[in-house]
C-alpha cells in the first residue's frame, strides 16, 4: 500500500518537475498571579464554550488598549493556514501529507485566530496558496480579500500575516510581479499597514500587517524578515530582524524548529519553544527601546515516511507533534509566574481539540493565548482605566466582566472590573 501510494506520488512529482522535492516544511504576588491566570482562562473558556467554531472568538481584540504595542500582544495563529480549505484535485495527497488545519480561514477567524501563514506559489495569471508543492483550493488573492472583508466587518481586529513563497509549487516565473500587483491593488492597499518597531494597536485596527520571508521588491509592503532561522540554538533564534520602509527595523526572535521525528528532536523543539515563551514573559516589551517581536512556531512534524531518498512529512506527523507542543505551551501558560507576551504563535490544528485520533487541544490553546493577554495588559480592560479609587469614601458605581459586559452583581470566583463614583476602577477577584 505504501509502495503503490509512493509510486503515484513519485509519478505526480515527475510530471511537474523531476527536481521538485515534496515539501520542507498586574497582580503583585505569585499566588494571586496564578489564581488570576486560571480565572482568566476559565472565563475565556466559559465565553467560548458554547456552540461550534462559528461563535467563538469574534472581536476579542476590542479589549486591547489602543496604546498597546503590537509587539506586546499575544496572537494565536495558524501554520500553513490554507490547508484547512482542502486540496481539490490534490485531495488524496494533501490529506495524507500536507494538511495542517481542519478549519477553514473563516472558521479559524471565528475561534479567535488573528495570525495567518500564507504560502503563495505563482500560477498562470494568479497566485495560489500552497503547502510546498501541493496546491490547496484557496487562491492567495481570495484569501487576502476574505481577510479584508472580515476586518471591514470587525474593525476592532487586526491581522498579522507570515508570508513565504512556496517556490516548489511555482508554475510560472513571475512571482514578484504578481505579488506587487496584488499588494498595490485598489482592493487591498487601504487595508495594509507598513511595519515599524513601535506599531500600536490603534494604528493597525482594521488592517493587515504582511511580513514576508522573501524579498519580492526593494521596498516591502508591510515588512521583510531577514536572517530567518529554523535552528533551536538561542544565538540563531535571536538574530532575525524585521525590515520595514525607511529606517524602520526591529529585532524579532524566532523559534521555527520544524522537524521533530528523530529521537530527542521533540524535546529540543519544546525547550526552544519554552525558552522563547519565558523570554517574552520576563522581558515584557514595556518601552519602545526594549521592544522585541516574537514568532514562536508550535508546528512541526514528528512522523515521516521515507520515499525515494526523501523523508516526507505526513499530516499525522503534524497532528502528533501538536499533541506534545500544545500541551507544553498550555502547561507554561497555566503555571508561569511571569506574565508577558507570547508574540505570534503559529500552530497546527488550531481551533480543534481533537483531529482524527489525536488530542491536539488546538481550541484550548487558542483560548489560552487570547486570555493570556489580559494577565499583563491591564492598563485598560474593556475600555475602563484600571486605576484604584483614591478616595476610600468612593462608592461602587458599576461592575463589568473582563470582556466589558455590564453586570448586575459580581461574578464570584472570577475577575470583575469595579468602577467607582470618582470615575476610577480596578480589577477585583471575588
Amino acid at each position: 500500500m505504501i509502495i503503490s501510494c509512493g509510486l503515484i506520488i513519485f509519478a505526480s512529482l515527475f510530471t511537474l518537475n523531476t527536481s521538485y522535492s515534496l515539501m520542507k516544511i498586574t497582580l503583585r504576588f505569585a499566588s494571586l498571579r496564578t489564581i488570576f491566570l486560571m480565572m482568566m482562562i476559565t472565563s475565556a473558556s466559559l465565553l467560548y464554550a458554547q456552540g461550534s467554531p462559528t461563535d467563538d472568538g469574534d472581536n476579542w481584540m476590542r479589549r486591547l488598549p489602543d496604546n498597546t504595542y503590537v509587539a506586546a500582544v499575544s496572537v494565536p495563529g495558524t501554520h500553513d493556514t490554507a490547508t484547512g480549505e482542502g486540496f481539490g484535485e490534490n485531495g488524496d495527497m494533501g490529506e495524507e501529507y500536507a494538511r495542517c488545519q481542519d478549519l477553514s480561514i473563516a472558521e479559524q477567524w471565528k475561534v479567535g485566530v488573528r495570525a495567518f501563514d500564507l504560502r503563495p506559489a505563482a500560477f498562470e495569471g494568479y497566485l495560489n496558496c500552497n503547502h510546498g508543492l501541493i496546491a490547496t483550493v484557496k487562491r492567495f488573492d481570495d484569501a487576502l480579500m476574505q481577510i479584508r472583508d472580515l476586518l471591514i466587518a470587525n474593525p476592532s481586529e487586526f491581522v498579522i500575516i507570515h508570508m513565504l513563497h512556496a517556490s516548489d509549487g511555482d508554475i510560472t516565473d513571475d512571482y514578484n510581479t504578481q505579488i506587487l500587483k496584488l499588494l498595490h491593488s485598489d482592493e487591498l492597499k487601504d487595508y495594509l499597514v507598513n511595519f515599524k518597531k513601535d506599531l500600536k494597536v490603534s494604528e493597525v485596527r482594521g488592517k493587515m500587517l504582511i511580513l514576508s520571508r522573501d524579498k519580492y521588491a526593494a521596498t516591502p509592503v508591510g515588512g521583510f524578515f531577514e536572517n530567518w532561522t529554523g535552528s533551536a540554538d538561542w544565538s540563531y533564534m535571536t538574530r532575525p530582524t524585521i525590515i520595514g520602509t525607511g529606517n524602520n527595523t526591529s529585532k524579532v526572535y524566532v523559534q521555527d524548529y520544524s522537524e521533530t521525528y528523530k529521537e530527542g528532536d521533540l524535546d529540543i523543539k519544546i525547550e526552544a519553544m519554552k525558552r522563547l515563551l519565558n523570554y517574552g514573559a520576563t522581558h515584557k516589551n514595556k518601552t519602545k527601546a526594549s521592544l522585541v517581536w516574537y514568532f514562536n512556531f508550535a508546528s512541526a512534524y514528528s512522523q515521516v515516511i521515507s520515499l525515494f531518498g526523501y523523508e516526507i512529512s505526513t499530516s499525522d506527523g503534524y497532528r502528533d507533534n501538536a499533541t506534545h507542543t500544545h500541551e507544553a505551551m498550555l502547561d507554561f501558560l497555566s503555571s508561569t509566574e511571569y506574565f508577558g507576551p507570547t508574540g505570534v504563535v503559529l500552530m497546527d490544528y488550531a481551533g480543534v481539540d481533537q483531529s482524527g485520533e489525536y488530542h491536539t487541544r488546538g481550541r484550548e490553546l487558542v483560548k489560552a493565548i487570547i486570555a493570556h493577554n489580559f494577565t499583563y495588559l491591564d492598563d485598560v480592560v474593556a475600555g475602563i482605566p484600571a486605576t484604584k479609587a483614591d478616595d476610600s469614601e468612593s462608592k461602587v458605581e458599576a461592575l463589568y466582566s473582563v470582556d466589558g459586559e455590564r453586570l448586575e452583581s459580581p461574578r464570584h470566583n472570577a475577575v470583575n472590573i469595579v468602577r467607582y463614583s470618582d470615575g476610577k476602577s480596578q480589577k477585583v477577584l471575588y
